[in-house]
């Protein structure tokens, strides 16, 4: 029962505060909050209406490989959060290529693209990556019952030293 919740609501979660996480990463370092600005309600309602307008063009972005990504990780057990900030970093950098090609944006835009990859890495590790490929239960090894299994095959035999 577990597995199921965790595939029908766990990751799927993980993946939409991913985005969000990302989104925010993406925008907080263009956001210019000072002074009368930050109780402006048409400021607000932009920033609202940017903020979600950002989380669904990187959930949009991001599905198909972070699908592929997941599949992976959750079918060979692979849940290090080097292996994830790797491949958060490798999705930054192709979506820097694929965007922008030859014409490199401006420093600030690539550092931030990289920074919300990142983010989005991260947070899907804490929330959902880390327990990856644990919903397969491996079964232990069990001796038939009445085999005549020789001593090589006996756990609690020791090995004999050879010298060596």
């Amino acid at each position: 029962m577990g597995t199921v919740l965790r595939f029908l609501f766990v990751v799927p979660l993980a993946y939409v505060a991913a985005c969000l996480a990302a989104a925010f990463a993406m925008l907080w370092p263009f956001l210019d909050i000072s002074g009368s600005a930050a109780l402006d309600p048409i400021f607000i309602g932009e920033t609202a209406f940017y903020f979600g307008a950002q989380t669904i063009q990187i959930g949009a972005a991001a599905f198909l490989p972070w699908l592929c990504f997941m599949v992976a990780t959750e079918m060979f057990g692979l849940s290090a959060l080097l292996l994830h900030m790797v491949a958060g970093l490798l999705g930054g950098v192709a979506i820097l290529l694929t965007v922008y090609g030859a014409a490199v944006p401006h420093m600030s835009v690539q550092t931030a693209i990289l920074v919300a990859s990142l983010t989005f890495s991260l947070v899907y590790w804490i929330l959902a990556g880390h327990g990856a490929g644990r919903w397969r239960r491996t079964l232990p090894r069990r001796r038939a019952q009445g085999s005549k299994a020789g001593p090589a095959s006996s756990p609690e035999t020791p090995r004999p030293d050879l010298g060596h």
